[in-house]
């Protein structure tokens, strides 16, 4: 029986009275990859902090591979934003930003051991950011940038990757790039997806969920 990685029972978040998500109820099993899409505000964003951990709901019940510890979640989970621009001035590195992968699986005062720096030249290596390493990050394009993000999650090991329109504001070459990155990310079975898109056309083959929000409520539920 495959084991079941995300579980939301009754959830709801009310904010001044009114429902931003209502009676959300979902079960996402290792190694699925769920496409999920809704008009603006629908509450997929809000979705994917609840299930971080990041905001919580009002009633219901959360569990990450059946455990509802808050710093179990926050070990388990790579949660990549909408937004992940720095500004040109801001000191730091390609190599740096990757690390925060390493320490928020490992702890904040562990230091990086050989293991940790040879996993960070690995994975940059793979995503073809290796040249990038020393290079500041406000100095990156959306495609590298993004490639970044998706590095420093596969650092932290995370077992459940939430990518919030990992394709948007970039060029179709970067958007092409991106997708093949989720694919092969997903080819093993071992980490479970959960990616908001946009525009379904753009939706990564290796999607078998798809989840369409309407108004803070779960319209369409179905294997794609």
């Amino acid at each position: 029986m495959i084991p079941s990685a995300i579980s939301l029972s009754n959830v709801n978040l009310i904010y001044s009275d009114k429902y931003i998500l209502k009676n959300i109820n979902l079960n996402i099993n290792k190694g699925d990859c769920v496409s999920i899409s809704g008009h603006n505000g629908a509450g997929k964003t809000t979705l994917f902090k609840i299930i971080n951990g990041l905001v919580k709901p009002t009633s219901g019940t959360i569990k990450i591979f059946n455990n509802n510890s808050d710093n179990e979640i926050k070990k388990r989970i790579g949660y990549i934003p909408q937004i992940n621009k720095f500004e040109e001035n801001v000191p730091i590195t390609v190599k740096q930003v990757i690390e925060i992968g390493i320490t928020a699986r490992k702890g904040i005062f562990k230091k990086l051991s050989k293991q940790d720096n040879l996993l960070v030249e690995n994975i940059a290596a793979k995503l073809d950011i290796h040249k990038l390493l020393n290079t500041p990050v406000g100095k990156l394009s959306g495609g590298e940038m993004q490639k970044v993000s998706i590095a420093r999650v596969l650092a932290q090991q995370a077992d459940i990757i939430l990518l919030d329109e990992p394709l948007s504001n970039l060029d179709i070459k970067s958007q092409k790039n991106i997708i093949e990155i989720i694919e092969d990310i997903h080819s093993d079975k071992e980490h479970t997806l959960l990616i908001v898109l946009h525009n379904l056309e753009q939706k990564p083959k290796c999607c078998n969920r798809e989840i369409v929000l309407e108004k803070g409520e779960i319209v369409n539920y179905k294997l794609s």
